[in-house]
């Protein structure tokens, strides 16, 4: 079977030092597999350098492939100027069909190896294989469920290398809605720790206890989002409305976010105060105590829509279309500090 030039050349374009496989000479696959080898390690400098030596390694990988088409191409043009017959018998040298594709197939498995070794060696100190996550994600799983006496499921877990631990966010099985952030060390078996499954907790019924106060002064146009801190995490009070002290937790911090979607002007920002203004004096009613910070983001009534509700809602409403488009904002750290409207200052941010 003749060797065709542009299929080597092809091959060589396509995988680095492949075309020479496919020539067959002892030669060339002697030298394909050093420039194989060559771009494995390129990799793995790369990787495990997190690609500060881009400038420097890039280059030369580019250069190691370019090595291989040209010597592809200047094998076929030297055999135009060598003994006729020395040029057959190397036409010849392992020219079987069968020959050319089993060491061709030899030479792309070679390329890959090379490839996926740099790259897994490479990147092996800044990651975690996926039974490695298994093995911490049944671990969270299994701490919370000991914990707190219910089942959760963890949804991501995330090897951070410059500390050499984990970051997992879960939620509860019957609520995805819930979800919240914990860690995990790199040990055997892992330690679980700095769970903030209580904080959702209670910040999600710190919401159902604003909402019908919001529902009556913004029906239909604000979106709550709550956090509650407490002074003891490790006690395990699953009620927000017990967080008075009586079991050594108590409330440390609360903050309240609004976005309310509403178009103010000169003539009804007063009266806008006023609204904010009866919101802080009843918003005791309903929370437990505890330092609270306030903030109001105000839209234009025009983004009140289903879709940007959805947005809100997975906490992708900064990214999504808050660039330029608030037109107020309202920010107290302690709602105490507010005694009357005249006290509050509602920021006209199209000014700035």
């Amino acid at each position: 079977m003749r060797k065709h030039q542009w299929i080597a050349t092809l091959l060589s374009l396509v995988f680095t030092g492949l075309g020479m496989f496919y020539i067959g000479t002892p030669g060339m696959i002697i030298n394909a597999v050093i420039l194989m080898a060559l771009q494995g390690i390129s990799l793995y400098i790369f990787f495990m350098t997190l690609g500060f030596l881009g400038a420097i390694i890039l280059p030369f990988a580019l250069l190691v492939h370019s090595v291989g088409i040209i010597v592809t191409l200047m094998y076929f043009r030297r055999r135009n100027f060598i003994d006729p017959n020395k040029a057959q018998r190397r036409e010849r040298q392992l020219s079987s069909s069968w020959k050319i594709g089993l060491r061709t197939v030899i030479g792309l498995v070679i390329f890959i190896v090379a490839v996926y070794g740099g790259y897994t060696q490479g990147m092996a100190p800044f990651s975690k294989t996926s039974a490695e996550k298994k093995v911490v994600r049944e671990a969270a799983e299994s701490y919370l469920e000991n914990k707190y006496n219910e089942s959760f499921t963890v949804s991501e877990v995330r090897y951070i290398w410059a500390i050499g631990s984990y970051s997992l966010k879960a939620h509860p099985e019957q609520n995805s809605d819930m979800e919240f952030s914990l860690d995990s060390s790199n040990g055997n078996p892992p330690n679980i720790s700095n769970d903030r499954y209580l904080n959702a907790l209670w910040s999600h019924q710190l919401k159902d206890n604003l909402t019908p106060l919001i529902d009556e002064l913004y029906p239909e146009q604000a979106f709550i989002y709550a956090w509650v801190n407490a002074d003891n995490n490790q006690v395990v009070e699953k009620n927000y409305n017990n967080l008075d002290g009586e079991k050594r937790i108590s409330v440390s911090s609360q903050l309240v976010k609004l976005s309310v979607f509403a178009d103010l002007t000169a003539d009804n920002l007063e009266a806008e105060k006023e609204h904010v203004s009866e919101l802080i004096q009843r918003m005791p009613e309903v929370m437990m105590k505890g330092e609270t910070a306030l903030e109001i983001d105000y839209y234009p009534a025009k983004l009140n829509t289903p879709g940007n509700m959805k947005k809100l809602k997975k906490g992708t409403f900064d990214q999504g279309f808050n660039e330029g488009k608030q037109t107020h904002i309202f920010r107290v750290d302690d709602i105490s500090e507010i005694t009357s409207a005249s006290s509050l200052e509602i920021r006209d941010l199209t000014k700035n």
